[in-house]
């Protein structure tokens, strides 16, 4: 126990000691502790510093620091992956310097092995200084202007009962004439990784609400960050081929329903300071599978009656999974006085074909399908890969809803715009739009978060000027539309005169 306590202090210290350097100041100090054993060989004056042996176990400890103190930083791991396996290396002289026994293994070191070791060096640097991550430093009256709430639902599920807590964050303050913005966070960062856009909309005068949460139930949070990330990747990847990672997208978004049911019914008790319980004119936007299950809600006819101030939905990178139906088994097919042997044949070969991960077809039930009544209007905001006939098929079920759908909807994507770039990422982990780009050849936004507020807001503009009697009547003010930067493709229906 008291060893536990020793080991969980020290640990405390070292991270609280690395969160106050600079990151770019550890990371300078892992590649010069990487860089020096590599030059001993070729400078005399190191050759009697034994102690260089233990740079790179330092330089090791130093990069896992980074990640504890500051968070996952995927530009860091490149670097952390070249101290491991130069550590496995290193090991035999680490042992010799353990054992009081110094070798001269490092004059051994062949001319081009160390080249190839500062190629790889220089490959794993290189993400370091060239996509720095950044951190969003609010000023004094945008954070003074964001109110936290935290508000407790009590769930069960197949597992038995679990308390979800949920952390509130609203930016600006409630107004009757003020349009509000319930923002569904991504299931990949959460709630910090849209602050920014949260603060823009703010500024586009616009108060919106946003949360994260996190489950009192064990099995929900085994997972650590870069799994779940690889998990949510699988999802988006995988989930229109196969049934088994389809389902795991339809319970993500059946998850974020049971959000949004909770927190529309709780938003009037909690932000309406007259006591009426009513909430201004609002405007649903959501992430991923957030989006989807929006989406289907905008063609549920109890979910509009129910809440007849909502305007419209906003879909941001959501592929509706549940618009996925499993592919039939294949039934063996045998020719009429085919006998015995061709029928067990064919028997065994439709067997050994099921036993092949089974896939899912777009045969699902698109959001507005079969609805004799006006469906609320929905904006899909995609990227700009959703234009590239190579990987149109990951949104198919986006452009079916518009060109095979009865619902009022927009599709919108910025083409320089890849997946993760409708968060905050292209200012703090930069790496992402490298990595994910937009359509080929397009040309990033200069801008690209007030962009994505920029749409978002210019949808709500559009929906109350569809509404400027009523609006006008409950003195609504109609935010301004604002000029967006990047290169935009628009394809809308059932939506006169629409245009962001």
């Amino acid at each position: 126990m008291l060893l536990n306590v020793i080991v969980y202090d020290v640990l405390m210290s070292y991270t609280i000691f690395m969160a106050i350097i600079e990151i770019w100041v550890a990371e300078a100090i892992v590649v010069l502790f990487l860089v020096l054993p590599l030059l001993r060989p070729f400078i005399k004056i190191l050759w009697p510093l034994d102690g260089l042996v233990w740079l790179p176990l330092i330089a090791l400890g130093i990069a896992i620091g980074i990640f504890l103190a500051y968070g996952f930083h995927p530009e860091c791991l490149p670097i952390l992956a070249f101290a491991f396996i130069y550590n496995l290396a290193n090991l035999s002289s680490l042992i010799s310097s353990i054992v009081s026994r110094p070798d001269d293994l490092f004059r051994d070191r062949g001319l081009m092995l160390t080249i190839c070791a500062f190629v790889l060096l220089g490959a794993a640097t290189i993400p370091l200084f060239a996509f720095p991550s950044r951190v969003y430093e609010k000023p004094e009256e945008e954070t003074e202007s964001v109110k936290e709430l935290v508000i407790i639902n009590k769930m069960v599920n197949s597992n038995g009962m679990f308390y979800r807590n949920y952390s509130l964050r609203i930016y600006g303050s409630v107004h009757k004439n003020r349009l509000l913005i319930l923002l569904v966070p991504p299931e990949i960062g959460s709630a910090a990784s849209v602050d920014m856009v949260c603060s823009e909309l703010y500024k586009k005068n616009f108060t919106v609400v946003t949360y994260s949460y996190e489950d009192d139930y064990p099995s929900r949070r085994q997972s650590v960050f870069p799994v779940k990330w690889l998990r949510y990747w699988r999802i988006n990847r995988k989930a229109a081929e196969l049934v088994s990672i389809n389902e795991q997208g339809k319970a993500l978004e059946a998850d974020r329903r049971t959000d949004i049911n909770f927190l529309l019914t709780q938003l009037p008790s909690l932000l309406d300071d007259n006591g009426k319980n009513r909430l201004p004119p609002l405007l649903l936007t959501g992430y991923g599978a957030g989006g989807s299950a929006l989406a289907y809600m905008a063609g549920e006819r109890d979910f509009i009656s129910q809440y007849n101030n909502v305007l419209g939905v906003v879909a941001i990178e959501s592929h509706l999974w549940s618009s996925y139906l499993p592919e039939s088994p294949v039934v063996p097919y045998v020719p009429a006085g085919g006998g015995m042997i061709l029928s067990q044949w064919a028997n065994i070969e439709s067997r050994f074909v099921n036993m092949l991960p089974r896939r899912v077809s777009r045969s699902g039930s698109l959001p507005g399908t079969g609805i004799s009544f006006r469906g609320l209007p929905v904006l899909y905001l995609v990227s700009g890969r959703a234009l590239d006939s190579k990987k149109q098929r990951y949104y198919q079920a986006v452009f079916d809803s518009i060109r095979s759908g009865l619902g009022r909807v927009v599709i919108a994507a910025m083409q320089g715009a890849g997946p993760l770039d409708y968060q905050d990422f292209p200012y703090t982990y930069p790496i992402y739009s490298f990595l994910l780009p937009g359509l080929k050849g397009a040309q990033k936004s200069e801008d690209p978060i007030g962009d994505t507020a920029g749409i978002i807001g210019n949808f709500a503009s559009y929906l109350l000027e569809q509404e400027a009697e009523d609006a006008e009547e409950m003195g609504i003010n109609i935010p301004s539309r604002h000029t967006i930067n990047g290169s935009l493709y628009v394809e809308s229906k059932g939506l006169p005169g629409f245009r962001l």
